[in-house]
């Protein structure tokens, strides 16, 4: 047996023991007019696609338009998925609970559980008037944080906001001696996103506050101590759609800072504070798509400059990334109820800037294929009200064939609940 097929196998196999249910054939009506949703818009569990009949076209539509509009449909590939899908945010592919965080005006209209025992998350959304809230639980380290993180969102027709609140301090006061202390752990972090639609694009924002390091505060009879390790993100962008095009751009800004000051008033600055600038283009494309397969290729742009602080005798250091990520997508239904999914990511990256010791008669120029390529395969079985998703992993730092040496072999696993 090739090590192909035994892959697969152990694939499927694995995700059966999480579905131990009788497949049903329940072939949508021809005369149904609805889009199939796997949100449970539709009581049908058949993995075929029903499309709304088209409108006439007029005599001055051309056949290329017309292929362009096709993937806007709703089909059975389009709906919300969990952190098993989609690790290489590919633009074009189906939205996943933590997209919900990053433009919360898609939470609008959502209703659902969703639970991944893997990566210590929980999500919910219902209605609440004429809106939705969803709630979240976090415990991952998506959010650059080892702590557990509360997430609240609500979203309306007209916006949509989110809060992601995880702080870890602890307060200490001694009155006989006169000494009040604050201690700040490291991962610290506090996160407000905002998203509106406007017409066919959403515009979003965010920014964070989080602790790279323990951080420390005290005063000594008048006398202060500070130690601040923080980092403050802020992003600005637009996404939408042109048929079978999507793309993502945004502006990012991140500030990472040391400081210590002394007793005296002394500062001592980390040299390891920066400013950085960041240009973000994601364009995604569908090639190929039918009622039963779809393929997804994309890039994923990156142009960043790092200007570094000067620290005592350490002179600024800058450097200057432009890195491009190549994406595939392939998603294809096995049979009834079951849907798989499969993609691969290449890491390259032109490096230039003064050397790593600042020092002005130095400079360097690197080209880089980070990491090598990756790839993941996954398998969702889904039925009318809930679905469950696995999902595996492997680069140059993982082989999920270890799992069989008794490690935990999984990159995602996790379920809904659609209501």
């Amino acid at each position: 047996m090739n090590t192909l097929k035994f892959f697969a196998l152990c694939l499927l196999a694995t995700v059966s023991a999480f579905a131990q249910f009788p497949l049903q054939e329940q072939p949508i009506s021809e005369s149904s007019s609805s889009l199939v949703s796997l949100e449970g818009a539709s009581s049908s569990s058949s993995f075929e696609i029903a499309v709304a009949p088209p409108a006439q076209a007029s005599s001055s539509s051309s056949a290329a338009e017309t292929k362009l509009a096709l993937p806007q449909a709703k089909t059975v590939f389009d709906s919300l998925r969990g952190n098993a899908y989609n690790p290489y945010s590919m633009v074009g592919a189906a939205p996943t609970v933590e997209d919900l965080i990053s433009t919360p005006s898609d939470i609008n209209g959502r209703k659902f559980v969703y639970v991944s025992p893997t990566d210590y998350v929980g999500y919910a959304a219902f209605p609440i008037g004429s809106g939705t809230f969803m709630l979240g639980l976090d415990n991952s380290t998506a959010y650059y944080s080892n702590l557990a993180a509360l997430i609240l969102g609500y979203a309306n027709s007209s916006f949509g906001i989110a809060l992601n609140y995880s702080i870890a301090k602890k307060w200490t006061s001694n009155s006989s001696q006169d000494i009040n202390t604050m201690e700040t752990y490291a991962a610290d972090n506090l996160g407000l996103y905002f998203s509106m639609p406007i017409r066919s694009v959403t515009l979003y924002a965010n920014t964070r506050w989080i602790t790279y390091d323990d951080s420390y505060f005290q005063d000594f009879k008048g006398y202060e101590y500070k130690k601040d390790y923080t980092a403050i993100i802020a992003n600005l962008g637009l996404t939408s759609a042109l048929g079978s095009l999507s793309y993502d751009g945004y502006l990012n800004v991140f500030r990472q800072g040391g400081l210590i000051t002394d007793y005296y008033g002394n500062k001592l600055y980390d040299e390891d504070s920066f400013l950085r600038f960041a240009l973000v283009f994601k364009i995604g494309y569908t090639a190929l798509q039918n009622s039963t397969a779809r393929l997804i290729v994309g890039i994923n742009n990156h142009l960043r400059m790092w200007i570094w602080d000067k620290t005592g005798d350490m002179g600024s250091y800058n450097q200057i990334e432009a890195a491009i990520l190549p994406n595939i997508l392939v998603e294809f239904s096995l049979a009834d109820n079951w849907l798989a999914f499969a993609g691969a990511n290449h890491y390259v990256r032109l490096i230039t800037g003064d050397h790593e010791e600042r020092s002005e008669d130095t400079s360097y120029l690197t080209i880089e294929h980070s990491n090598g390529s990756s790839a993941f395969a996954g398998i969702r079985y889904q039925k009318t009200r809930w679905a469950l998703e696995a999902q595996i992993t492997a680069n140059m730092f993982n082989n999920p064939l270890r799992g069989f040496a008794g490690y935990d072999m999984f990159g995602g696993l996790g379920g809904f609940v659609y209501f």
